[in-house]
């Protein structure tokens, strides 16, 4: 997060409130901290309070929660009860109702009550069409800056542009609202989706501002776990960045062997030996300054495997249908041309199987 970086630069980060529900002392300096060139988006810890509703207590949680993102954040997500935490039989949220009731007051709450220095995005959830478009019609009266993609139909595209021309409608995807967050995606396949909404909603609305943004843990994840993001495996039956284990004991300590990709500009300078620092409390895998060289090697692989997976999808179709797969190319052209027809949503169902495929893909390309 720091522009001086010689060897990565990122300027958003995702955090979460949650880790910190009750904490009332400033967060200490760090990679979240907010500083003139970034912008931190935090969620709002509604994951959590719905996981543990023994934690909820209505008025002092929400003004938990709304003191702590206006202190911490630069766009924030509004409190919400995620669907997919509904416990039927355990209060507070046993059922839809009560999980859209008690956000609708979270929004209230927050409207009433903000200072006005963080924008916030506004939630979208519902497990099935006709929940989400309720939920959407129940919060819409407070739409604040922006939106935020959230439930399990946040990855079905045809559900997305559905709720798209429903925001367009109401007059609610506007410069003044013109923030969309996809809430933990990360894959190549939905990078390039966003990407062909995004282009075609600045043309179609001629705002060159709005941004669609997603969060993913991968690139940290997966260094927990010793693994490093490689090149970007994109092939006409393959769309996913490649992942690999390099050798991580301290016996490796020695080796001077180069790292094995070079898919960052950190990796161009590393040796095998470098990050197998022993440690006598550690058995196996990086100390801790390895392991953050390692994040900081899979964040900048991801964002390049992005690129070069965003290059190829739009070139000319003669070219890219050789060079990724089919679905994927017909899904994203029906995206990024939605609005030259009169009937948008039409011209994007027409392509359902392939968004269909890409959904039924989604648990090979997180291996």
């Amino acid at each position: 997060m720091d522009a001086a970086n010689p060897f990565f630069f990122n300027d958003r980060a995702l955090h979460s409130a949650g880790q910190y529900i009750g904490q009332v002392k400033p967060l200490d300096i760090g990679t979240f901290s907010r500083r003139s060139g970034n912008t931190i988006l935090f969620d709002s810890g509604g994951l959590q309070f719905g996981r543990d509703p023994t934690r909820w207590q209505g008025d002092a949680s929400r003004a938990w929660a709304l003191r702590f993102l206006e202190t911490h954040a630069d766009e924030a997500i509004t409190l919400d009860v995620p669907t997919r935490v509904i416990t039927p039989g355990i209060l507070p949220f046993d059922s839809f109702n009560t999980a859209l009731a008690t956000t609708v007051d979270n929004n209230r709450y927050f409207a009433r009550h903000r200072s006005g220095g963080v924008r916030f995005l506004s939630v979208l959830q519902g497990e099935t069409s006709a929940d989400a478009v309720a939920w959407y019609n129940a919060v819409k009266v407070h739409p604040f800056e922006g939106w935020a993609f959230g439930g399990s139909l946040r990855v079905d595209y045809v559900h997305v542009v559905a709720m798209l021309l429903r925001l367009i409608a109401d007059g609610l995807l506007t410069p003044e609202r013109n923030r969309l967050h996809f809430l933990g995606v990360g894959t190549l396949t939905h990078a390039v989706m966003l990407s062909a909404i995004q282009q075609a909603l600045r043309e179609h609305l001629g705002d060159d501002r709005l941004l669609i943004t997603f969060d993913t843990s991968s690139p940290s994840h997966l260094a927990t776990n010793g693994l490093i993001f490689g090149y970007p495996n994109i092939t006409p039956t393959s769309f996913a960045m490649s992942m690999l284990k390099p050798p991580a004991d301290p016996v490796h300590r020695d080796w001077q062997t180069p790292f094995p990709v070079t898919s960052s500009r950190i990796a161009e300078r590393l040796l095998v030996g470098d990050l197998c620092v022993p440690a006598i409390t550690r058995q196996s895998g990086w100390d801790a300054l390895g392991h953050e060289i390692v994040v900081n090697h899979n964040h900048e692989s991801l964002l390049r495997g992005i690129d070069d997976a965003n290059s190829i999808v739009e070139m000319p179709s003669a070219w890219s249908s050789a060079l990724a797969p089919d679905h994927i190319i017909k899904a994203h052209r029906a995206l990024r041309t939605m609005f030259s027809y009169a009937d948008p949503l039409a011209h994007v169902r027409r392509q359902s199987a392939h968004f269909v495929t890409i959904s039924r893909s989604k648990a090979k390309e997180g291996q």
